[in-house]
């Protein structure tokens, strides 16, 4: 049986989506993205048919200090002035997802830049050990991690030729050292990189290369690039997607990068890479995934409402929150 027939027990069928935004984006590479979550809001992003959706409204995202201004650049000594505000918007995330998750509910957060991610994926998965506690079982589930971006978000403060924090959440996720965000993963927000899938990849700089693989035997993470799709089936790479990240029909949480896919379609992003994946594309993986079940939670990230062409880009972030969540 594939991965993609098999039914988790993971959530409730209905279980509640519950938004959170976090209005973001002195973690990317220029300011735009802080406008995302309430663009979502108004493109209908809390509107899914089948569910009942909370709006929790936004975390805290504290303004940098006066005077401060960001400039790019290698950044090994995790010293860039922005930190402190990602980590405290990183924290209110964790927190916020971490008790939606142990309540039963899906956190779906909006963004803003990636930078987030650290701080909602890992509350998601430690909410979800804390929820398996609760109910007597010693050890929760295995849990994957899905990661939908034209880059990968695996540069550490050493490797990273940018400095920009939106391009390391996903190596905290995996137990990279990350210094400002390793209290706030915490051993409990952390993913087994066998259970990691990274798609539509195209903009990886040498050190992330070195910490995915294409090699599905690989103990590293499976990437997936956009040269992929040129090649096979949309629901083929889902399958290959299930069988890495819950092989045994789990759960997963998922971080979606609207820059994944081509700029031509979607505009509206901070750092638009060429040659991405078509949206109906994208789609079809996500209706694959979606049947499959198991999505305990969802970021949209990374939408530049100030660079988009008539919302094209915010109604792609809805779609895609749609076909993981909608029930008939």
């Amino acid at each position: 049986m594939s991965a993609s027939s098999t039914s988790p027990d993971t959530t409730a069928p209905r279980a509640t989506i519950e938004v959170v935004g976090a209005p973001v984006d002195h973690g990317g590479s220029g300011p735009g993205a802080s406008g995302g979550p309430q663009t979502l809001r108004s493109a209908g992003v809390a509107s899914i048919e089948g569910r009942v959706v909370h709006d929790h409204g936004d975390v805290e995202v504290p303004d940098l200090p006066t005077g401060v201004r960001i400039v790019r650049g290698p950044d090994p000594d995790a010293g860039r002035p922005e930190w402190p505000s990602l980590r405290t918007m990183c924290r209110h995330l964790h927190d916020r997802s971490r008790r939606i998750v142990a309540d039963g509910g899906i956190p779906l957060v909006l963004g803003g830049d990636h930078t987030l991610a650290a701080g909602s994926i890992s509350g998601a998965a430690t909410g979800w050990r804390d929820r398996h506690r609760a109910d007597g079982i010693a050890d929760a589930p295995p849990l994957g991690l899905l990661w939908f971006d034209a880059h990968a978000d695996l540069n550490t403060p050493d490797t990273t030729p940018s400095g920009n924090p939106h391009g390391m959440p996903a190596a905290a996720l995996l137990g990279h050292r990350v210094a400002p965000l390793v209290d706030i993963v915490g051993p409990r927000g952390t993913f087994d990189p066998r259970r990691a899938v990274f798609l539509g990849g195209r903009d990886l700089d040498p050190g992330e290369r070195a910490r995915v693989s294409t090699d599905p035997a690989s103990a590293l993470p499976l990437l997936i690039d956009g040269d992929a799709f040129k090649s096979e089936a949309a629901g083929s790479i889902a399958d290959r997607v299930l069988e890495r990240i819950a092989p045994d029909g789990g759960a997963f949480a998922l971080s979606f990068d609207l820059d994944v896919i081509d700029p031509k379609e979607a505009p509206g992003v901070n750092l638009p890479v060429p040659d991405g994946l078509h949206v109906e594309q994208v789609m079809q993986v996500l209706e694959r995934l979606a049947a499959h079940g198991g999505c305990i939670a969802m970021d949209v990230v990374e939408l530049d409402p100030t660079a988009d062409d008539d919302d094209r880009t915010a109604r792609i972030g809805v779609d895609a929150a749609r076909a993981m969540f909608q029930t008939d």
